[in-house]
Formats: C-alpha cells, sequence, structure tokens
C-alpha cells in the first residue's frame, strides 16, 4: 500500500468515525426527549428501530451497486445522503418529524458498511484483512463513542447532530478526489499474481452467482447467528444509559462515562479480535470461528455482571477503576467476533459477489439491533404493565435480552466445521478460473 493509499485509508475511517457518530446520538437523552414530545419508551425505541432496519434493508441496493460501479462515487453519494439529514434533525419540531429524518439519515448510513467492507478487501492481502476489518470496526466504534460523549455531556440534544454531520461535507469530497480506486479482487493471493502475470480477473456480478453464493453453507450460518446475536447490541447500546439513570439513579453525564467505559473496551475489542482471528487462523484450522464463538459465549456472563452489579449512584475513584479494568480486560471480549466475520465473508465468497453477500449479511446480521431499540423499550412497558417498578423492569428487560447470546455463539460450533471447507473452495475456484485464463492467453 503507497502512501496516498493509506492516506486514503486514514480518510476512509475518518468518514466511518464521523457516520457512525450518529448511530448513538439519540439513548444518552432518551429520558429528555421523551418529556420533550410527551412519548413513551416503546415509541421513542421506535425511532432508533426505524433507524436502524432502514439503514440495514437500504444496504442491499448499496451492495449491490458496489459489485457494479465505482466505489467511491458510492461513498460520496452515500455520506452526502445521510449527513444532510442528520444536519436537519437537530432543528425537528415533534416527534413525526424526529422519526422521518432519522428513516432518511439511514439511508444514506446505509452505504458505508458494504462499501468500504469491499474496499478492505481488496486494499488488504488475504492474510492481514483481519486486521483491516478490525481497523474499520476500530472506526465504527470509536465514531459510535464520540456521539455517545457529544450527546451525553453537551446539555442541548440537537447541537450534537450538527457537529457530527458537518466534518464528512469536507471529508467525503477529499476522499473521492485522492482516492484510487484498486482493482477488484486484487486483494486476493491468487487473484493478484494473476494480474501481475497480465492476466485480467474481469468476473462480474451476475444472478447465478448471487444465487450460489447462497448456498455457501457458512454465509447461511453467519446470517443465522448475526440475527439473534445483535439482539443484545440493540437493547445494550440504546437503553443502557437510560439504565443507570433510572435503576442506579445516576445523572445522564455519570451514565455516560460509565458507557464511554464499556464502549472504549468493544471498541479494542473489534481491533484485537481482528488481530487475534488473524493469529488463531494461521495456528487452527478455522481457529478464526474458535475464537469468535468462545468470546460471544464469555459475553453473557461478563454483561450480566454489569447488569446485576450494585453500582452507586455517585461511583467513588476505587469504583471508577474497577470499572475500567473490568472492561478493559473483560468486556473487549464480547466485541472479537465483529471484524473475524466480515473476514470469514470475505474469504468464503468470490470477489465479483461480496458486496452483494455484505449487503444481505447487514440486513440480517441487523435484525436484532433494529427490533433491539423498540424490543427494550416494550419489554419495559409490559413488565411495569405486569406490576414490576420501573427499575426493575429495566433490569429484567436488558438482562432478557442478553440471552440471546446463547444461541448465537451455539451457531458458531458449525460455522467452525464449514468455515475452512468453503474458504479452500473459493480458492480453489479462483485457481482454476484464472489457470484456464492463463492457458487460453498461453494459446493465442
Amino acid at each position: 500500500m503507497d502512501l496516498r493509499q493509506k492516506f486514503s485509508l486514514l480518510l476512509l475511517i475518518l468518514i466511518a468515525a464521523f457516520f457512525m457518530a450518529d448511530q448513538n446520538l439519540l439513548p444518552p437523552n432518551y429520558q429528555i426527549i421523551m418529556k420533550e414530545f410527551h412519548v413513551s419508551e416503546p415509541k421513542i425505541g421506535l425511532v432508533s428501530s426505524a433507524f436502524v432496519a432502514t439503514s440495514s434493508v437500504i444496504t442491499i441496493v448499496w451492495g449491490l451497486l458496489s459489485d457494479i460501479v465505482s466505489r467511491k462515487k458510492l461513498l460520496l453519494i452515500g455520506v452526502l445522503a445521510g449527513e444532510l439529514p442528520c444536519f436537519l434533525t437537530s432543528f425537528v419540531q415533534n416527534y413525526w418529524q424526529l422519526l422521518a429524518l432519522r428513516i432518511l439519515t439511514g439511508i444514506g448510513i446505509g452505504s458505508i458498511i458494504p462499501v468500504a467492507y469491499t474496499l478492505i478487501s481488496d486494499l488488504f492481502e488475504e492474510e492481514k484483512r483481519g486486521k483491516g476489518y478490525g481497523l474499520i470496526a476500530t472506526s465504527f466504534g470509536f465514531g459510535t463513542l464520540f456521539g455517545m460523549v457529544l450527546a451525553g455531556l453537551i446539555p442541548s440534544w440537537r447541537l450534537p447532530f450538527i457537529i457530527v454531520s458537518l466534518p464528512n461535507f469536507v471529508l467525503a469530497p477529499l476522499f473521492y478526489i485522492v482516492f484510487k480506486e484498486p482493482i477488484r479482487g486484487s486483494g486476493d493471493k491468487v487473484v493478484r499474481e494473476a494480474y501481475e502475470k497480465g492476466i485480467i480477473y474481469n468476473y462480474r456480478l451476475s444472478i447465478d452467482a448471487i444465487k450460489k453464493s447462497f448456498k455457501t453453507i457458512t454465509n447461511i450460518f453467519i446470517f443465522a447467528q448475526g440475527a439473534v446475536g445483535t439482539m443484545p447490541w440493540g437493547v445494550l447500546l440504546y437503553w443502557l444509559v437510560s439504565f443507570f439513570i433510572v435503576v442506579r439513579g445516576m445523572t445522564k453525564e455519570t451514565a455516560t462515562m460509565i458507557l464511554l467505559l464499556i464502549g472504549i473496551a468493544t471498541v479494542l475489542g473489534n481491533l484485537f479480535g481482528g488481530i487475534l482471528g488473524d493469529i488463531f487462523d494461521k495456528k487452527l484450522r478455522g481457529g478464526r470461528a474458535l475464537l469468535s464463538g468462545v468470546a460471544i459465549f464469555a459475553g453473557i456472563f461478563v454483561a450480566l455482571y454489569i447488569l446485576i452489579y450494585p453500582f452507586p449512584s455517585s461511583p467513588s475513584i476505587l469504583t471508577w477503576i474497577f470499572i475500567a479494568l473490568y472492561s478493559l480486560l473483560l468486556v473487549q471480549i464480547i466485541s472479537y467476533a465483529g471484524p473475524n466475520v466480515t473476514t470469514i465473508i470475505s474469504h468464503v465468497n468470490l470477489p465479483e459477489d461480496r458486496g452483494t453477500v455484505f449487503g444481505v449479511y447487514n440486513i440480517l446480521n441487523s435484525i436484532g439491533s433494529a427490533i433491539g431499540p423498540f424490543f427494550g423499550g416494550l419489554l419495559i412497558s409490559l413488565l411495569m404493565g405486569l406490576g414490576y417498578s420501573r427499575p426493575a423492569a429495566y433490569q429484567y428487560a436488558l438482562m432478557i435480552a442478553v440471552l440471546f447470546w446463547i444461541p448465537c455463539s451455539l451457531i458458531w460450533i458449525w460455522i467452525y466445521r464449514t468455515y475452512p471447507k468453503d474458504r479452500e473452495r473459493i480458492q480453489s475456484i479462483l485457481r482454476s478460473r484464472l489457470m484456464s485464463r492463463s492457458d487460453d492467453k498461453s494459446g493465442n
């Protein structure tokens, strides 16, 4: 990777970070917005659910386009389409305007995952892709944390939408000017060696190719684990600040700082998880899948402890130290699977299909994230209706959500078995394709 591509990668990381900063601007202010617009937990949860659902569903469109047209053009269009309604959100006057602009923002934000992921698969060699996806996942995480801190510490819930949207109006056009788009498939060793010999890999997206990609068993299992495994994230990320305010009696600022420490740990977990996945894959056949499954299962107990531990409303210095150490040593494990899922997808799908598969994966992977905010609010409302106190309802709702990681971790047993075989099959297809091209070239 030359200096120009490294600078472009830095721009991509910054764009992704500011884009994702929008994701967590509402949750720290749920209690404030509910009072201002006179709405209940299910209604405010619906705003976040609609946002996540829109950004997830639209990724299939962005994914299809990223397999056909220039990805840097798509990124520019997607960023501008998402940041304009994000900026306008700060001026809404009622609940329905808020809901509408969050949906419009989701349409643009849906572009970042399929476009960025396919670019990473071409910018990084197979052996280093876990690191590449770890970097982009880390940028997503730090962006989310940045937005969360702004929303939690700035008194006005509107101003953060202006702050996080403005930088990308500059960064996205700059990326478009600077970035030199890599040849599709150039991150795969077999394809790269073929290009060096003058053999062109010009296979393109087709309906038959898409159908074949969904016959890949590993894809099916990856989709399944994502559908159930994102439910806890959809509830925890959107309701944890409210949990600390309602259940532990904290101020919005204190609750946000605790979530910040937890968030930093999960961001680091994305980076470490990608690096460890590369190491495990070299040492053990299917090692990346084994690491992910174990990490998700361990995360159940790590998350439940946070919900059960009786944090005081005004934590002492020792309590803050405990939270920091617990997060850095244990909470980070929860996010190990993230970069390894995307790496596995890039390994078990052909270059021309990856954008589309990433798009479909993001839809199914976001089912839980999309349902989570509304499900959490609805569950809280139902538990209060059954006679539970408001604090108890918040606590039990979040604990129930964490249990969705149990079936998710079990699915990884099958991924561990199928992933190596599907990866080898893709490599065999690439070798046979390019060998036939080489023979044709020699014959001519």
